[in-house]
């Protein structure tokens, strides 16, 4: 048979299902696991995306989507 394809929402809804939730600390309400894309360069001046997995609450989101 072959291997089924991931899409990113089935991953997405996967990392939902197992990962616990987490409480922040800080503003004590639950975090969301999100995926934060930024734009960089590099040393050749060529743009390329930076994909990065951060997990969100309310005390957070400000830093990380400017």
């Amino acid at each position: 048979m072959p291997k089924k394809d991931r899409t990113f929402t089935a991953k997405l809804a996967h990392e939902a299902r197992t990962i616990q939730s987490e409480i922040c600390p800080v503003c004590g309400k639950g975090r969301v696991p999100a995926v934060h894309y930024a734009s960089i360069t590099d040393d050749q001046g060529n743009w390329r995306p930076q994909r990065r997995r951060v997990k969100l609450c309310d005390c957070n989101k400000k830093q990380i989507y400017g």
